[in-house]
């Protein structure tokens, strides 16, 4: 039942605001659904082998001669992603709650439909219906662009559909050629894994997923729909991309890309290199730009990436570095967007030339800012350090070329980071007349609860690590 509710309780009510005209407490609604299933997702999580069940696979149809299931699995790195991804909505539609801009109903009902997809993304354990929510997924954040978005939003949102309907297209014949041609019993990831390592010549079929893949992170050189989407979208549907959108493809190599094909065997080692310039080349923009959405689009272009190329180590260090960092980087870069969010609505903060001073203004979103900022370039004692040293440190064994690579990377996000704290908080105010009012309490606790997280897991990371090794 645990597993059904993941996935249809917010599709039942997403559907329902989407398609209703009803007004009232919606950020309570969303905020209700998405608490309800990080409490059961925390419980499923930590209470072992109890009495949620945490798997279910029943016969959906039949697609020629291979059998599909509805198959669910709470475990793992997917259970992981489904924690993280209840935890951002239930921050999410807390904040929603603060903020005076009159979203409608099927803004939230589109939010919600999206919860649904995510879960079932991480939840899946049968090909066509992870791709089924795959798809789903992208089908409201296209609206959400198109329809929420700001400048360049029809640009920007077209680029975003061709590069998603391409990938699409590609794991859609991917997973016809597993069909038709391997011939598997089902699409079932164990019955596919063991057609996978029995046949040689496919060095174009993980291709395919691979391309899909690397689009929806996104990875060098298919990043470039990414930051005009960003600067282009709402605060909020950048959210859903930045922390919850991009672990998908993360999510999916690990899951599917590695768990298919026997990838040690077809030498992807030249693709470590291009991530790595890719990570390199993503970081130099960050330093040379100044508003804050394109810093942060690319400043997570380069995390990714990092995350990517360690999960390519094969190792122990380097695929438990790249799982925590997949969860720390989540809530961190949820920080930060939802403090820009902050300062831009009430200070018109858009860049770090356009508001000076913000420390003397408004101490408290100052301290929660910087908590964010000195996790996002790994200060010891934050959380993305713990991830990002054992990924360097998995990197350094594996190929110290691609380590240099990581490390330059880490050095140019200190300094864009610093760089873009400081710009904004510290000198004399200006453009700031009137002295502002004091932040809502809803809000310390939103950002409290996130740095709280950030802390934690800095300071106490074995809670992630104990969930990996199970």
């Amino acid at each position: 039942m645990f597993l059904v509710l993941l996935i249809l309780l917010p599709l039942i009510f997403g559907v329902g605001l989407a398609v209703t005209s009803y007004k009232k407490s919606l950020g309570f609604i969303g905020t209700a659904i998405s608490v309800y299933l990080f409490i059961f997702s925390l419980l499923a999580a930590f209470n072992g082998e109890g009495a949620i069940q945490k798997e279910i696979t029943q016969p959906w149809f039949k697609m020629g001669d291979v059998q599909t299931y509805i198959a669910l699995d709470f475990s793992g790195l997917g259970a992981i992603m489904v924690m993280l991804t209840t935890f951002v909505y239930s921050l999410l539609f807390l904040y929603f709650i603060s903020v005076k801009k009159n979203y409608k109903n099927n803004f939230y009902g589109l939010l919600l439909i999206m919860f649904a997809g995510l879960n079932g993304v991480f939840l899946a354990q049968d090909l066509l219906l992870f791709y089924f929510f795959w798809e789903i997924v992208l089908i409201p954040i296209y609206f959400l662009i198109g329809i929420w978005g700001g400048k360049n939003k029809v640009r920007a949102n077209t680029t975003f559909f061709i590069y998603t309907i391409f990938g699409s297209f590609l794991m859609l014949a991917g997973i016809i050629y597993i069909g038709f041609h391997l011939q598997p019993e089902s699409y079932l990831l164990s019955d596919i894994k063991g057609l996978t390592t029995q046949y040689k010549d496919l060095q174009l079929l993980p291709i395919l997923f691979l391309i899909a893949f690397a689009i929806k992170i996104p990875l060098f050189p298919l990043h470039t729909w990414q930051p005009p989407v960003y600067k282009a979208s709402d605060t909020f549907v950048t959210v859903i991309l930045s922390a919850l959108m991009a672990k998908m493809g993360l999510f999916a190599v690990v899951n599917w890309f590695i768990g298919m094909f026997p990838i040690k065997s077809l030498n992807f080692d030249w693709l470590l290199y291009v991530v790595g310039f890719g990570l390199v080349y993503a970081s130099l923009i960050a330093l040379r730009s100044n508003h804050l959405k394109r810093i942060i689009a690319f400043s997570s272009i380069a995390h990714l990436a990092l995350i990517f190329m360690s999960l390519f180590t094969y190792s122990e260090i380097g695929i438990k570095g790249a799982y925590f960092q997949m969860f720390s980087h989540g809530i961190v870069v949820l920080g930060m967007w939802l403090s820009y969010d902050y300062m831009h609505r009430r200070y018109g903060v858009t860049d770090v030339k356009s508001v000076r001073g913000l420390a003397k203004i408004d101490p408290a979103i100052a301290v929660f800012w910087t908590i964010f900022c000195l996790s996002n370039l790994s200060l010891p004692l934050t959380s993305n350090f713990i991830g990002e040293f054992s990924m360097l440190n998995a990197l350094f064994l594996y190929n110290p070329i691609l380590c240099v690579m990581g490390c330059i990377g880490a050095i140019l996000s200190a300094a864009y980071t610093w760089r873009m704290n400081n710009a904004i908080l510290l000198g004399s105010p200006n453009h700031i007349k009137d002295k502002p009012k004091r932040m809502p309490a809803i809000l310390y606790l939103v950002f409290g609860l996130l740095s709280f997280a950030v802390i934690l897991l800095g300071t106490y990371p074995s809670i992630i690590f104990n969930l990996i090794q199970n």
